[in-house]
């Protein structure tokens, strides 16, 4: 082979050898070297990628539980919400319930004082069927006069208080009441207010007033609370009026056996006159003595029946039967259609029939000249009592001497001693009964109610025992 000549330089040839040799390792190592890093570059993608794809499944799974807790809480809160929906529902349904059967009246009022709700009871109290949207003045139109009877509770602010007329008839003082404390948040309680219903029904009623306030305290209108006062009232009349009469006639039952003395002292001296042998003129004069002397004891003996002690005796009465002898015996018609033949009651025969006859002889003169007397009588019996009512055909009692008719002493008639009526009212309460009377121009009715047998006999030891 021809090589070059230097390269037929063994040294030379050896160099070139090596060379090649240096060479071909440098290429086999730069080779090995771009494959070692195109591995090492291909595992760190690998790592990479995987490192990315376990990112987002944390960030999924984070994101995933979030969602979840987020659904939880979303119906949790959805409970909730249903939950106090059903408690508000429960509580509106019970404070419907409460107001539905509360046995006192109702009335909300807004900030102009109309009605905005009205239970059942203040419905059939003021006796109107649908009251909402009234105006206070509406409904309160048959308030013939308020009092404020508990003036401390009323209010704190004085000056307040005194912008209300209390003395006014009518519904006014009532409707400033009610626009103050809608709208300033006064308090008014124990109110009293005399009231006609619509269909004319007379009742007493008690009213507290109360504030309504939103939640930021801000003045909604204001809360009425009617209760009917009316037999609470008449009961307490009654009482007063017994224990008037009672302590009259304890006081002023000696004064009238003193005078009934005199009187008979006096009347003995005119007989003696009229027997005596003096002149005509001494005689007549004997004559209107004895008259007028016989005439005072005459009221006399009605002030001492009315004075007597109590202690009547007890027994049962057939109520028809004695009330047809008194009819009789005072000329008046008797009609008892309705009445139960067999009704009796505990009392005193004497007393009754004393105040049967007086009742009846106040029938007889009520009437126009020329009528005939007629009384109605009426009577139920129930497990509380007996109620009798007796009706005439007079003319009627004046509205405003219906309270004084019991008060002993007052008369509208011009011979009248003022007793009669104060002798029934007394005998009856006496047996544990109450009378009421209602008039108008074409007749008076009054109303009698006696206690079932056991009260009476409970009534009349009572009594015994404490006489």
């Amino acid at each position: 082979m021809n090589l070059p000549r230097i390269l037929q330089n063994p040294v030379v040839f050896r160099m070139a050898l090596l060379l090649v040799g240096a060479l071909l390792a440098f290429l086999v190592a730069f080779a090995f070297i771009l494959l070692l890093r195109r591995r090492l570059v291909g595992r760190k993608q690998q790592d990479d990628t995987r490192v990315s794809v376990d990112n987002a499944a944390f960030t999924i799974a984070a994101y995933d539980g979030v969602i979840r807790k987020l659904k939880e809480q979303e119906q949790e809160l959805q409970r909730l919400r249903r939950s106090d929906r059903e408690r508000a529902t429960e509580s509106a349904s019970m404070s419907g319930a409460v107001l539905s059967n509360l046995g006192s009246g109702v009335l909300m009022f807004n900030n102009t004082i109309t009605v905005r709700q009205a239970n059942p009871a203040a419905k059939t109290l003021l006796g109107y069927a649908s009251p909402f949207g009234l105006h206070a003045r509406d409904i309160f139109r048959g308030v013939t006069a308020v009092r404020a009877t508990d003036f401390s509770a009323v209010a704190r602010d004085k000056e307040r208080l005194g912008n209300i007329e209390w003395s006014l008839p009518g519904p006014q003082p009532l409707l400033a009441a009610l626009a103050s404390c809608s709208k300033e948040g006064v308090s008014y309680r124990r109110l009293e207010a005399e009231y006609k219903t619509p269909e004319g029904k007379a009742r007493v009623l008690g009213i507290t007033l109360s504030p309504v306030l939103g939640a930021a305290g801000e003045n909604l209108g204001a809360a009425a609370l009617i209760s009917d006062l009316t037999e609470i009232t008449r009961l307490s009349q009654q009482v007063r009026l017994r224990e008037s009469m009672a302590a009259l006639g304890e006081m002023s039952a000696g004064i009238a056996h003193e005078f009934k003395n005199s009187l008979a002292t006096i009347s003995g001296y005119a007989q003696m006159l009229q027997q005596s042998e003096g002149t005509q003129t001494t005689r007549d004069f004997a004559e209107k003595i004895t008259a007028e002397t016989g005439s005072l004891a005459r009221i006399v003996n009605d002030f001492l029946n009315f004075a007597r002690p109590t202690g009547f005796a007890q027994e049962p009465l057939p109520l028809l039967d004695m009330l047809r002898d008194c009819a009789a015996e005072a000329r008046v018609e008797l009609q008892a259609s309705s009445f139960p033949a067999d009704l009796k009651v505990l009392g005193d025969p004497t007393a009754l029939r004393q105040a049967f006859s007086n009742l009846f002889r106040n029938s007889a003169e009520a009437v126009k000249a020329g009528d005939a007397a007629i009384v109605t009588l009426a009577a139920t019996e129930s497990p509380t009592g007996t109620t009798l009512t007796i009706s005439d055909n007079g003319t009627g009692i004046p509205a405003e001497q219906l309270p004084r008719i019991f008060i002993p002493f007052f008369t509208t008639k011009p011979e009248g001693t003022g007793l009669g009526l104060a002798l029934v009212h007394r005998i009856i309460t006496e047996h544990g009964g109450t009378i009421t009377v209602a008039s108008s121009p074409s007749g008076t009715a009054f109303t009698l109610t006696f206690p079932p047998t056991d009260m009476s006999e409970r009534h009349s030891s009572t009594r015994s025992d404490s006489g």
